[in-house]
């Protein structure tokens, strides 16, 4: 990989879903040692790798510790610095293809999640979040991230306006979610289904609300749900841009990269060989 101005090699090193504690800390342990490496992207499990390896990391930048996750580790002797980037890059995605609007249904409260309700909350007119996952205790660290931007706020004219998010825990499907939201919605795909595992996290005969944008985060699998808007002739947008921009934000500080989104843009130009055929924007 020489466009980011040095010769470096990529090495893959994969971890299962749940993985346990131990996994990290090797993989951590690993990165401190290794004296040819200049550091880490974390493309998943960026929230479990800080619970289960935060000692072995030096340092967070701050918005590594609102936020709870890295998805970038920077090596510096034996001193590790971790950084969260997705804020950076799901926001640069989302001011593109959903500039402003009015409410977001996010199916899935992760790491993406997390930066897209963070970045969004920050907007001068933010919009009304709801977030569905199926994990109690996913919910509980999104709300204590959010907590503190939400809230009453001046719109700068006098009068005021409530910055929400609602979290919503259950098994799924959540097709009354979607279907019940005002038009114009943004609907998010953050829980990996249709990725990580085969499905949607609605059902088939769910149906989207008037003029929804559907973001499906992901780029490759089945892509379940991107189908099903595909068919209701739903304005999509697939993941591609966020992996392209993920990338980027992620090797900035790793790199010292000068430029994250010129970089984001290379990388798309240099990958569309190699983009799958999904059906997004």
């Amino acid at each position: 990989m020489s466009d980011v101005g040095r010769d470096i090699r990529l090495v893959g090193r994969d971890l299962p879903v749940g993985a346990a504690a131990e996994s990290y800390r090797a993989l951590v342990s690993e990165l401190k040692a290794a004296a040819d490496v200049l550091g880490a992207v974390i493309t998943s499990h960026k929230v479990a790798v800080v619970r289960a390896a935060d000692d072995l990391i030096d340092s967070l930048d701050p918005v590594a510790v609102e936020c709870g996750e890295v998805n970038a580790l920077r090596r510096e002797g034996t001193f590790l610095r971790g950084f969260a980037r997705d804020p950076m890059s799901v926001g640069r995605v989302v001011d593109e293809i959903w500039p402003r609007g009015e409410h977001v249904v996010c199916l899935g409260a992760g790491g993406s999640a997390i930066a897209l309700g963070r970045h969004l909350l920050s907007r001068p007119e933010p919009p009304s979040l709801v977030f569905a996952d199926r994990s109690a205790a996913a919910a509980a660290h999104l709300e204590s991230v959010l907590a503190s931007r939400t809230g009453v706020r001046s719109d700068g004219s006098g009068s005021v306006e409530a910055a929400s998010a609602v979290v919503h825990v259950g098994p799924g499907p959540w097709d009354e979610l979607v279907a019940g939201s005002p038009p114009g919605t943004l609907v998010v795909n953050a829980t990996g289904l249709g990725k990580d595992r085969p499905g949607s996290p609605l059902s088939a005969e769910a149906d989207f609300p008037r003029d929804a944008v559907l973001w499906e985060l992901n780029y490759r699998g089945d892509l379940a749900l991107l189908r099903q808007a595909e068919r209701q002739g739903v304005e999509r947008h697939d993941g591609w841009q966020l992996f392209c921009h993920g990338w980027a934000a992620a090797l900035g500080p790793i790199l010292d990269l000068p430029d994250e989104a010129a970089t984001a843009r290379r990388f798309a130009e240099l990958a569309a060989p190699l983009r799958p055929r999904t059906g997004g924007q």
